[in-house]
């Protein structure tokens, strides 16, 4: 017996998790679904449905049903025959109302195609998203919320760009401190273009990365103008391994060199170029955490997802790259740093920070501490 927030489920604890075991269960994705719920809790509206595609052993469906009491219907789907009479076992073992939920065994994409005015889809393969997102932008209706986890977080963030281009149709950026954060920006592009071509407007409000995977949440809405607008955030990052300098660009305005040490750009992209989390709605996620049983490094992330995105920037800097950039023998800790460069801290490395000052005035502040 596995418990998790307030839901219990009987499933074996894999050794190894792989996409073999008899019934899907990852205890360290713990994380993914505390966020799930998270942002479903922060949802305006009563009676809202909640689409669980790849249902597993059904822990995430089960924790919306019994910690969000806006949460009336779940829709759960596995292909595995065995992993939907597990299920059918856990919602007795909850004592669930078996009515509050439709049960499917089937292919996620067909069924994802069939489905509509679903509150929240949860896309949470096992593997690349890839293969469902063409079908994930129709269940969800106006107003409501598509998540999407990505777990082929290497090939996102650089480590096979080949692999990137062909899936993603974007060039990723491997030689830079922010590579996790391109990689999220590339895979929100994808999701982006996916909804336009049905002249779907796909926000997104929240996003995280944690070890081994990415986690996007995206607000839809509808009609050519309002997708016109959202697509107008997908550009380009112009980059510069020597003074770190970095730049997000229209195609228009891609150039080759930097503009402050003449040094050759690299360039990722297209991505999303926009902002990656809605502040109000991360204000009010923030106000609704103490509802949800979350695990304590769901707080700790989401603590400084809140202070982080209180500046608007692409990419960020880390301690190591401006040592290594300018040679700094004896760069001053990080708390320094951080009100030197007025700075807060990123989710995406611990040594990380974002700056809302410019490229120029970070260059003269690095040179007032070589001069000490």
């Amino acid at each position: 017996m596995i418990r998790e927030g307030k839901a219990i489920v009987n499933v074996q604890v894999p050794e190894v998790v792989s996409s073999d075991m008899p019934v899907f269960y990852n205890p360290a994705m713990v994380i993914n679904r505390d966020m799930s719920l998270l942002i479903v809790n922060a949802m305006e509206g009563e009676n809202l449905v909640v689409c669980d595609p790849m249902g597993a052993s059904g822990i995430r469906a089960l924790r919306f049903l019994l910690e969000v009491p806006t949460v009336s219907k779940v829709i759960y789907n596995d292909i595995s025959q065995r992993a939907v009479e597990n299920f059918k076992e856990n919602l007795r073992l909850n004592q669930i109302d078996p009515s509050k939920v439709d049960i499917y065994s089937e292919d996620a994409s067909l069924l994802l195609r069939r489905l509509r005015n679903c509150d929240y889809v949860d896309i949470d393969p096992y593997g690349s998203s890839i293969p469902f997102l063409d079908s994930a932008v129709f269940p969800v209706k106006r107003g409501g919320i598509l998540s999407v986890t990505a777990t082929d977080t290497s090939v996102l963030s650089g480590t096979y760009p080949n692999t990137c281009i062909r899936r993603y149709a974007s060039k990723p950026l491997l030689d830079c401190e922010f590579y996790h954060e391109v990689g999220i920006r590339i895979l929100i592009k994808k999701i982006v273009e996916e909804g336009a071509k049905h002249d779907y407007a796909f926000r997104p409000i929240f996003s995280y990365s944690y070890k081994h995977h990415f986690k996007v949440f995206l607000m839809k809405d509808i009609g050519a103008k309002r997708t016109d607008q959202i697509v107008k955030n997908i550009g380009y990052l112009l980059y510069c391994d020597k003074c770190l300098y970095r730049e997000s660009v229209s195609i228009e305005s891609i150039r080759s060199s930097c503009p402050f040490c003449g040094n050759r750009l690299l360039i990722a992209g297209p991505l999303w170029v926009g902002e990656l989390w809605d502040e109000d709605f991360l204000q009010r996620v923030w106000a609704l955490r103490g509802s949800v049983e979350l695990s304590q490094e769901t707080i700790k992330v989401l603590k400084t997802i809140k202070e982080e995105s209180k500046i608007k920037s692409v990419g960020f800097y880390t301690l190591s790259a401006l040592a290594k950039a300018f040679k700094i023998p004896n760069l001053p800790p990080k708390n320094k740093i951080l009100r030197l460069f007025e700075g807060k801290q990123t989710h995406f490395k611990p040594e990380g920070f974002r700056t809302s000052i410019s490229h120029e005035e970070l260059l003269r502040r690095i040179q007032n501490i070589l001069t000490r």
